[in-house]
C-alpha cells in the first residue's frame, strides 16, 4: 500500500500541466489596413483575444459610415481545437451566423457564414508568423 501511495504521489509531482498558446501575429487583410492586427488563441482557456489597431485611412473611411467605431479594439471569443483547425464560437442567430477558422499550418484566419444552412467560407486574414508558446506548470 505504501509503494502504491508512494508512486502516485510520484506521478503526480513529476507530470505537469501543460497548454498551448498560438498568436498570429501582423494578419493582412484584403479589405482593411492595420497598424497592429493579431489573435491570441490559448487553447487551456478556450479563449481567442483579438487586438488590432486600424491605420487612419482605413479608421477614417469606417468611420464615416459608424461612429462608434474604434480606432484600438479587442475582442474575446470562446474557441475549441477541430480537426487540426481552431474554431470560434458561433456569432449570431439560428438562421444566420458566423464563425472565425484559424489555420496554424498556412497562417490564414478565414471566417464560416452559414444563412439558412447554406455554407460560405472567406479568407479575412493572412498572418505574417504564427507563434506556439508551450507553458508548463
Amino acid at each position: 500500500m505504501k509503494n502504491l501511495f508512494l508512486i502516485f504521489f510520484l506521478i503526480l509531482t513529476t507530470t505537469s500541466a501543460s497548454s498551448e498558446i498560438f498568436i498570429f501575429k501582423n494578419c493582412k487583410s484584403a479589405d482593411y489596413n492595420y497598424d497592429k492586427n493579431n489573435y491570441t488563441l490559448d487553447l487551456q482557456k478556450g479563449l481567442m483575444t483579438r487586438n488590432f489597431v486600424y491605420d487612419e485611412s482605413t479608421y477614417d473611411k469606417l468611420r464615416l459610415n459608424d461612429i462608434s467605431v474604434r480606432r484600438k479594439n479587442s475582442t474575446n471569443k470562446g474557441i475549441i481545437e477541430e480537426n487540426n483547425l481552431i474554431v470560434s464560437e458561433i456569432s449570431g442567430y439560428p438562421a444566420f451566423y458566423t464563425h472565425f477558422i484559424f489555420n496554424k499550418k498556412d497562417k490564414s484566419v478565414k471566417i464560416k457564414t452559414v444563412l439558412n444552412n447554406t455554407e460560405g467560407v472567406s479568407l479575412v486574414s493572412k498572418c505574417d508568423n504564427v507563434i506556439n508558446f508551450k507553458k508548463e506548470s
